[in-house]
């Protein structure tokens, strides 16, 4: 590969019950679903993550599965002291972050971690340690028989996939998409801040990023539209809506992939008979980016 490329994420996997929030038991999914994402081997990944899992993580990749340390780098961070952190205080609830499955921090981090890079990558790309698992990825493309690894382990993240991402971003900044009409996923901001309101498309947090001299500009954006909406309504909305008013006001600076449903046919068995004609499943996007130059 003649271009640099490097993935940024994270696994905080003890968090559900704290005052930042995140799902419960998931400390296998994101490394078992992370370590079936760096078959993607051309690139380098950076993974930021606590003090209290740095050891484990390291135990479990560089030693049990002999993954690269110059591939592979952890980085403690602690999200205490995250950027704005001042202004998430002031209008986070407390107690529901506690219940909830997602954590406030760790989505806005997504664009604020840009900051600590050095620029010296061609194209960077944010992706959810999470993102490889079978609630998404259908029995086709699993590839694995063993217990655990055969729920995350897939074929469909590979050096291919990686290249053609990065044709298909061009110059513009890759994002995904739902459709949020016949299939309601999320609300959004207050309307007042799209310059055109629409709301038929929910943006998802995932999978994103593009061309380096893109991030500047996208993560001040994103900045922008945190500070004045936050302040101004006095509430904490979640990266991906605030995403999805980036894309509404900002199109042409985007290359979107779109899909409709998160389900394929083999965790929705009772699917209408033309469901998955009708709405395209997320794999398939995934599955289209291995084939683009076929």
């Amino acid at each position: 590969m003649s271009v640099k490329v490097k993935f940024i994420t994270s696994i905080y996997s003890d968090l559900h019950g704290t005052e930042y929030g995140g799902r419960p038991s998931r400390g296998g999914h994101y490394r078992w679903s992370l370590l079936s994402i760096l078959k993607m081997s051309d690139a380098d990944f950076l993974c930021y993550t606590s003090d209290r899992e740095i050891d484990s993580l390291r135990d479990f990749f560089y030693t049990q599965h002999n993954v690269s340390k110059n591939k592979l780098k952890f980085e403690i961070y602690d999200l205490s002291k995250i950027k704005y952190k001042e202004l998430i205080n002031r209008y986070k609830n407390t107690e529901e972050s506690k219940k909830s499955d997602r954590c406030l921090e760790i989505q806005y981090a997504k664009f604020f971690w840009w900051w600590n890079e050095d620029k010296t990558y061609d194209y960077y790309f944010w992706i959810d340690a999470g993102l490889s698992h079978c609630g998404i990825i259908p029995d086709l493309y699993l590839t694995e028989k063993y217990p655990m690894r055969q729920y995350y382990e897939s074929d469909l993240f590979n050096n291919k996939f990686l290249n053609n991402l990065i044709t298909l971003a061009g110059n513009k900044f890759f994002i995904l998409a739902k459709e949020n009409s016949r299939n309601y996923w999320s609300g959004t901001v207050n309307p007042k801040w799209y310059t055109n309101y629409d709301s038929s498309l929910h943006i998802i947090g995932g999978l994103f990023g593009g061309n380096k001299n893109l991030w500047d500009n996208i993560v001040s954006i994103f900045e922008n539209y945190f500070q004045n909406i936050s302040t101004t309504d006095e509430i904490l909305y979640m990266e991906e809506v605030i995403m999805s008013l980036m894309y509404f006001n900002h199109r042409e600076i985007f290359h979107i992939e779109q899909f409709d449903v998160w389900w394929h046919k083999d965790n929705y068995k009772h699917a209408p008979p033309d469901f998955f004609e009708i709405n395209k499943s997320f794999y398939k996007i995934l599955e289209q980016i291995n084939n683009i130059n076929e």
